[in-house]
Formats: structure tokens, C-alpha cells, sequence
């Protein structure tokens, strides 16, 4: 694989399940000097396809994709399955007839056209006419201009995505005023509930952890605290005996599966499982916090450092705020999790806090700030890629 950054922007749909993932990415190191960007990061892209496979970096929804011009005329050499991927169409498309007709056969193969950044003008009407999805910058405009432009749009008939949506609240405007589609950040930041109790579930959660987490705590407590939790209990089981872990000999109880994986193993695994039986929470912001811990551990092993179960600790934990609606700073302090992994959670200091900043970082494709001890851009990508399959299937073993 070609020494590349490639990362990936979920597109919501308005229950807030992914639709697809638009790619990111960025190649070779330190500022590009290519004249034709939009065609070198095309190219890029597709060659990731080729070595990584579309499985690997999107699982089962469809992958986005900026497309120029001069590789649309060539898609049809294009090592890639239509029915998975959406082409985006840059904001300075030429419309000629010419285009229109390989339009025309892009779409007879089954790929889906969206419209970037697109602005209505009469005059790109038949351009409308072959789009699936039309995305809308929605940051920069006012509320009644952006209104008159839906409905002007609505009347096509097309699907609409908003892009650079911030947080809840906009999503939530949004969907009102008839966006079929979200695409943006605000999903990985935390809408802030302010009241005085945990939900009774989330509490529950929080108390386990700290069970989990506390040095004090004897096995025997831990094992009690899981089996408490039927459902928890049942998930690690369920999960210890799928394909995931192939062992060899069925685990049948709690018991067992406490004995087999260990303790500092036990509190990750196990704090893991009861953050994704937390129903009340989008998938998205679970699955998220399953690749930032699983990140955070890849990492740490591809640098060769001890403690790699902190590491992963650091990385799931970063998502409480998000999983809790409450800020970190009133979540972590109580818990009994030691100074460097707190410091790395709230101040983002030491080596736990190193390897949390790259991941966020490439969370949001900043890559002048994805760098973690001197790993390579190549290293860093394999951990993420790893990491993305890796939450894909725990989630898939733990429904």
C-alpha cells in the first residue's frame, strides 16, 4: 500500500445510522506540490481500493469518492463495484453534452451520482436530473436563504445532504427543513445534558467501571459485578465463544471466561461490552469508541510500548463524554483509574495522551497532527485500518 493517511467521514441518514462514508485521505509527507490535486487524490484513492479492498474501509455501506473529470470518462476501467459507490462530482464539473452522456453510462452501471457544494442555477438543470444526492455547505448560509434553496431543490425530487454539520442541534434543524442526509463532525462531540442524575442505565455503566477499573477490587467482586448484569454476562460469553476469539474449548460461564482472559484483559473487554449495551446512543458514537481504544492499543504495539491494555483503556474512555452526554471532567475524576491515564484523558499529557491526540486527529483527518513517536503515515493508517475492522467486528459478534 502506498504510503498514504486514508480515513473516513460518516454520512448519516436522519436516524442517524451511517449511510455510507465519505474517504479521506492525504499522501506522500509535508505540503503536496502537484498542480492537479483533485486528479492526484483521485488516483490515490483508487489505488486504495485496489490494496486495501472496499470491505476493509467502508464494511457494508458505500464508499464516497471525489471523482474528476478526466477519471470519470475512464471509470468504466476503474477497478470498482458500481452499486457501492457514490461519485462526487466537483463544484467546477464542466457541463457539456459530452459529460452529460458519460453521465448517462455512469449511471446505467449503477454508480450514484451527488452533486459537492452545489449551488442551484437554471441552467444546471440537466445536471440535476442525473444527480441522486445533492450536497449543500450548509455553514456558511443564512436560515431563510438556506430554507428557499430546499424547497427549490425538493421539487426535483433528490435526496439532500447537508454538509459541515456541527452538532445536534443543527442536525436536528436540518432534518426538519427536509435534509435526507448529514454529513460532519457532530456526532463526535458530545451534546451536554445538564441535570443532576445519570440516566438509571448510564449509572449503571459508571458504577461497573469502577468495579472494573479499581486496583482494590478482587477478582471475586469483578466476576459478581458481571454477573450481575445478565445481559452483559451473556455477552461475554456469546462473545468469547464466536469466531472472534476461536478458542477451542466452549466458555460456559462468567467463571470461566474471568479465569481465561485475566484481569487487566477482563476490565477492558468487559468495560468495552457494557458502553455497546447502551441502547439509548447511536451506533455510530459506540462504534467510535471501539476504534479509538483499539487505535490507541495498535499503536502503542506498533511503537512497542508496555501497558498496551492502558492504551486501549485511554481510547474508550475518550468517549464517555459522548456516550454519556456528560463532560469528561465530571466523569473521570471519580473513577479509580490511575494519574497518567487521567492526565492523557483530560490534558492529553504523556504517551497515552500522544497516541489519543493522533487518533482524534485522524478522526478528523488533521493530518499535519496525526503523528504518534516517530511511526511511520504508513503504520499509523494500518492501526486505523485495523482498528475500524477490528470495532466492525466485535460489534457484529455482540448483537
Amino acid at each position: 500500500m502506498q504510503d498514504i493517511f486514508i480515513g473516513r467521514q460518516p454520512i448519516y441518514n436522519e436516524q442517524l445510522g451511517v449511510y455510507a462514508y465519505e474517504l479521506l485521505f492525504r499522501s506522500g509527507v509535508g505540503k503536496a506540490r502537484i498542480s492537479d490535486g483533485d486528479a492526484a487524490t483521485s488516483q490515490v484513492i483508487i489505488n486504495a481500493f485496489n490494496d486495501i479492498g472496499i470491505d476493509r474501509l467502508v464494511g457494508e455501506r458505500k464508499a464516497a469518492i471525489n471523482i474528476t473529470e478526466r477519471l470519470l470518462d475512464e471509470s468504466e476501467q476503474l477497478p470498482l463495484a458500481p452499486e457501492r459507490v457514490i461519485f462526487d462530482l466537483p463544484r467546477t464539473f464542466t457541463l457539456t453534452p459530452e459529460r452529460v452522456e458519460v453521465l448517462k453510462r455512469v449511471k446505467t452501471r449503477g454508480f450514484t451520482i451527488a452533486l459537492d457544494d452545489f449551488t442551484y442555477a437554471d441552467h444546471l438543470k440537466p445536471l440535476v436530473a442525473l444527480a441522486d444526492i445533492i450536497k449543500i455547505d450548509t455553514g456558511p448560509m443564512r436560515a431563510p436563504d438556506l430554507e428557499a434553496h430546499v424547497r427549490k431543490l425538493r421539487r426535483f425530487g433528490k435526496a439532500l445532504l447537508a454538509e459541515g454539520v456541527e452538532n445536534m442541534r443543527e442536525f436536528e434543524y436540518l432534518r426538519d427543513i427536509g435534509f435526507t442526509y448529514y454529513q460532519g463532525y457532530f456526532l463526535s462531540k458530545p451534546r451536554i445534558v445538564k441535570s443532576r442524575a445519570l440516566p438509571t442505565n448510564r449509572l449503571a455503566v459508571m458504577q461497573l467501571l469502577s468495579v472494573l477499573h479499581d486496583p482494590d477490587s478482587e477478582m471475586s467482586a469483578v466476576e459478581a459485578a458481571i454477573s450481575q448484569d445478565v445481559t452483559l454476562g451473556y455477552k461475554l460469553i456469546k462473545l468469547m465463544n464466536s469466531a472472534f476469539f476461536g478458542l477451542s474449548r466452549e466458555i460456559d460461564s462468567v467463571k470461566r471466561a474471568v479465569v481465561l482472559l485475566g484481569r487487566k484483559k477482563l476490565a477492558s473487554w468487559a468495560s468495552m461490552l457494557a458502553l455497546t449495551s447502551l441502547n439509548d446512543r447511536p451506533l455510530e458514537a459506540v462504534r467510535l469508541a471501539l476504534i479509538r481504544a483499539r487505535m490507541c492499543e495498535r499503536l502503542a504495539e506498533a511503537a512497542r510500548l508496555t501497558d498496551t491494555e492502558h492504551y486501549f483503556t485511554v481510547g474508550l474512555f475518550s468517549a464517555l463524554d459522548l456516550l454519556m452526554e456528560r463532560e469528561l471532567d465530571t466523569i473521570i475524576p471519580p473513577l479509580p483509574l490511575t494519574a497518567d491515564i487521567k492526565a492523557a484523558l483530560l490534558e492529553g499529557k504523556g504517551h497515552f495522551g500522544q497516541a489519543l491526540n493522533c487518533v482524534k486527529a485522524y478522526e478528523n483527518a488533521d493530518w499535519p497532527h496525526v503523528k504518534f513517536l516517530g511511526l511511520s503515515q504508513f503504520q499509523i493508517t494500518q492501526a486505523y485500518l485495523d482498528a475500524s475492522e477490528w470495532a466492525q467486528q466485535v460489534m457484529g459478534s455482540v448483537k
